[in-house]
């Protein structure tokens, strides 16, 4: 155990603390162990404090079939971030094969697929970014949960509970592990020990679904604080690559 982790232990009292919140007098109650809530502290502080970064996310999803039932599908992305206006992530999948550009001033995607290119012009930082896109063109952002500075306090006003398990390993690295549980779905989440705080896998169980589909995000080679040139979050039209409108959904 290395100081940062006997200091998460120390600031929690060593023994495991829960918050027990009673809501309207009835039987229904949330536990939020408290070094649980200092680990997701760390990460999105950590993270909140990184200027540039780099990591490569693999994803995979399930989706009902009406002939074979749940299908997993895959995809893999490559994703650079520069703060506070910067984006570029290079995506290949089951949905396809795509990049996403945003400079500052304008987002664009790109169909290596089709050859196709669409853009839109915003002035957002990248979390202002992330929830416009996703929500007004149904562009997703796999994992990236894990960006925003109000990750723990989306959690704990989301969840039932929340529980730290103890250290296990995700692909030979030593991770806190922590589980919760919300309305719509159970999730776990594999947190770097070694100081760093960096998010190593999610997991989502949706219990209220058909069949209980699942998600899995695990993110890959995080690297932290590395140099990037502004030109490679800048587009560069391809030969023959043919422009076309963004949809609003």
């Amino acid at each position: 155990m290395n100081k940062t982790d006997f200091a998460i232990l120390k600031k929690s009292g060593v023994i495991i603390i829960f918050f027990i919140f009673f809501t309207n007098g009835a039987n229904a109650f949330a536990q939020f162990d408290s070094i649980a809530i200092a680990i997701l502290d760390s990460m999105t502080d950590g993270i909140s404090r990184l200027e540039t970064c780099n990591f490569k996310i693999y994803t995979e999803y399930d989706i009902q079939s009406d002939k074979y039932g749940l299908i997993t599908h895959s995809e893999i992305g490559d994703v650079y971030l520069k703060g506070p206006d910067k984006l570029f992530i290079n995506k290949k999948g089951d949905k396809g094969h795509k990049e996403f550009f945003y400079d500052g001033n304008t987002f664009l995607v790109y169909s290596f697929d089709k050859n196709q290119y669409a853009s839109t012009e915003l002035k957002l930082n990248l979390i202002e970014l992330i929830d416009s896109i996703s929500r007004q063109f149904n562009v997703e952002f796999p994992g990236a949960d894990v960006l925003y500075p109000d990750f723990t306090d989306n959690i704990l006003e989301n969840s039932q509970n929340l529980v730290y398990l103890g250290l296990t390993l995700i692909n030979d690295i030593e991770c806190y592990h922590i589980v919760g549980v919300q309305e719509e779905f159970t999730f776990q989440l594999w947190i770097t020990a070694d100081g760093n705080y960096l998010p190593v896998k999610i997991s989502l169980d949706y219990i209220n679904k058909p069949n209980n589909p699942r998600y899995r995000a695990v993110y890959l080679d995080w690297k932290s604080d590395i140099p990037l040139e502004d030109s490679m979050f800048v587009f560069k039209v391809p030969a023959g690559a043919t422009k076309i409108k963004i949809v609003n959904k």
